[in-house]
């Protein structure tokens, strides 16, 4: 057997044509070639953060502080990697439909209304895009990479009924800004939610005596912007250089470095959490995406 060019992921990627494989060039690409779990771990963590600006939202998840969001935030975080996590493995197929069911029966016990809905779908449809510029301007993820990603979480978006998804990527990310300037407001809860999604992150990479700096570094994440709008801590220059150093350094490695074999992300933070993957029994019960 034939041991994979060290660009395998790259070239498969540049041989895909994205309105019709939108799902294998989003694996590929955020998945295998950027899928460090302390990436992911940060980047979704950071998304999660996004979606608590929104002070309805916030509360559902905080809810008077018994959220599972705050009373074991790993496992709340690992679960909800996980079921993405599937969701990259297996596209549009019914393991992932029976997940879509799963999450529209659960969200169907809180009072979210498609807005709500719709800008959690932006997170992950356009967010990336956002923090790739944001660091890398134009020599991160390629037009293609960020389209797919756009493409495949659409198309789920659908088969959990949400409605009036903009058309386009250009039309959701202008969606997704207006709707931040429109309706983000600091809250209690939304700060609560943060600093325990901060703790979490650097709790899990950083060797203790860097905690605190760490918290630092995941604040520094959040676009300085969101982080003004929302009465966030601000990090310190350090923190801040170390984490855009950080992400530079990442970005260019991947260039440079072979692709890494295939892997689903579900794989880790399922068996991180001390379970084999198996979204029968993942404990994602009663909580809000």
């Amino acid at each position: 057997m034939s041991r994979p060019s060290r660009t395998w992921a790259r070239d498969e990627i540049a041989q895909l044509d994205v309105a019709s494989d939108a799902h294998r060039i989003a694996h590929l690409s955020f998945v295998v070639r950027y899928g460090e779990p302390i990436f992911l771990h940060a980047l979704f963590s950071v998304a999660f953060v996004y979606n608590v600006g929104l002070p309805e939202m916030a509360k559902i998840l905080y809810r008077d502080g018994r959220g599972p969001i705050l009373r074991d935030t790993r496992k709340r975080n690992f679960d909800s990697l996980t079921y993405f996590g599937e969701m990259y493995r297996h596209g549009d197929g019914p393991a992932t439909r029976l997940i879509t069911d799963r999450l529209v029966k659960i969200h169907g016990n809180f009072p979210i209304n498609n807005d709500m809905f719709l800008y959690t779908l932006s997170t992950l449809a356009c967010l990336p895009r956002r923090v790739s510029e944001r660091f890398m301007g134009d020599k991160g993820l390629t037009d293609k990479e960020c389209e797919a990603q756009y493409r495949f979480w659409c198309s789920l978006g659908e088969l959990m009924q949400i409605k009036n998804i903009p058309q386009t990527q250009e039309a959701f990310m202008e969606w997704m800004l207006a709707f931040e300037a429109r309706t983000f407001k600091p809250s209690m809860e939304c700060t609560a939610i943060a600093q325990a999604l901060a703790d979490e992150w650097a709790d899990y990479w950083m060797p203790k005596p860097l905690k605190k700096f760490g918290i630092g570094i995941f604040y520094a994440l959040i676009d300085p912007l969101m982080r003004q709008r929302l009465q966030m801590p601000e990090p310190s220059a350090l923190q801040t250089w170390t984490a855009n150093t950080a992400v530079k350094v990442y970005f260019l490695l991947k260039r440079v470095l072979p692709d890494p074999r295939e892997r689903h992300m579900s794989d880790f933070f399922g068996r991180a959490y001390g379970k084999n993957v198996n979204i029968n029994q993942v404990g994602y019960k009663g909580s809000a995406t």
